[in-house]
């Protein structure tokens, strides 16, 4: 991958990851954020760091000037209310780079436009059907790029992932103050992927993946949030938190989070592992949690 230019727009949690080991590849990387204090930080991963906001189309011109070779687009619909967000940003990015095409943009988007599956087994296959608001305008940034492919050939890959977490993103903080909140979630099935993990499915979709399709990016083993919980309680040697109601609880969350806790899927990688060829460093949380507390210095 040397000489390769990779812009990543939206360098948060998972950017920064992605920054990381781009650079280790030789990979010569362009990092953005919103906000100036954040740019040190852009910038101590090795990568070029830059201001750019993506409702604003002049802020993208210097990024299409730079002439990447892909753009990894990490930016969630921009919030414009209590639980209302809007798909404007996606249009500008994806206008903007359809008129100087890369020979690949990948966009990470995520499980909430499946909505409520009820422990069903999900994949590529199966149809969006958001029960949230934020699912709905996934939906819609999905579809702005998928358009853009059929229509002048974009060469778009959407990277669909559920809950991700990895060192600093784990229950730990929450258990430890007493803020976890737990639902009755015995059968409330959760699919995980740890950091790593995204950051190397997200690097294959660039490389091996094929413009217009669609991937899921996720480890092996989907587990029940009970589980997901109690992993990382015994791990730290914390009690459980007693379960509260679906009610209760529904009026402390934002309609889009509710949805994401109660959303029960079980998600399927067979088209990450056979087709853009990635082998799972964390196959589960039984392997990731243990990790990422240890790289937090929790164990």
């Amino acid at each position: 991958m040397d000489e390769k230019r990779a812009l990543i727009l939206g360098c948060g949690y998972v950017g920064l990851n992605l920054a990381r080991a781009l650079v280790r590849a030789g990979v010569q990387v362009l990092a953005t954020t919103r906000t100036e204090a954040r740019l040190p930080e852009l910038e101590a991963t090795g990568a070029r760091a830059a201001l750019a906001e993506a409702l604003d189309p002049t802020t993208l011109r210097p990024l299409i000037a730079w002439r990447p070779h892909v753009v990894f687009d990490l930016i969630r619909p921009q919030r414009t209310g209590e639980d209302r967000y809007t798909a404007w940003g996606t249009h500008n990015i994806g206008a903007a780079f359809a008129d100087a095409p890369p020979e690949a943009l990948v966009y990470l988007s995520s499980t909430a436009v499946y909505g409520r599956r009820g422990g069903e087994w999900t994949d590529e296959t199966t149809p969006p059907a958001p029960t949230s608001p934020l699912g709905q305008a996934r939906v819609e940034c999905e579809n702005v790029y998928l358009d853009l492919h059929r229509d002048r050939g974009l060469p778009v890959r959407i990277c669909r992932v559920p809950g991700i977490y990895g060192p600093g993103r784990t229950l730990r903080e929450r258990l430890e103050t007493g803020a976890y909140r737990r639902i009755d979630d015995e059968e409330l099935w959760v699919s995980r992927i740890h950091v790593e993990d995204l950051v190397a499915g997200l690097v294959a979709a660039w490389r091996h993946g094929r413009a217009g399709e669609v991937y899921l990016l996720c480890d092996d083993e989907p587990v029940t949030g009970q589980e997901d919980a109690e992993l990382t309680a015994s791990l730290l040697s914390l009690p459980l938190p007693p379960a509260v109601e679906r009610a209760d609880i529904r009026q402390e969350l934002s309609s889009s989070v509710f949805e994401r806790r109660i959303a029960a899927r079980r998600c399927s990688n067979r088209r990450m592992r056979e087709e853009l060829g990635v082998t799972l460093r964390y196959p589960s949380v039984r392997e990731g949690i243990p990790a990422a507390l240890r790289a937090e210095g929790a164990i």
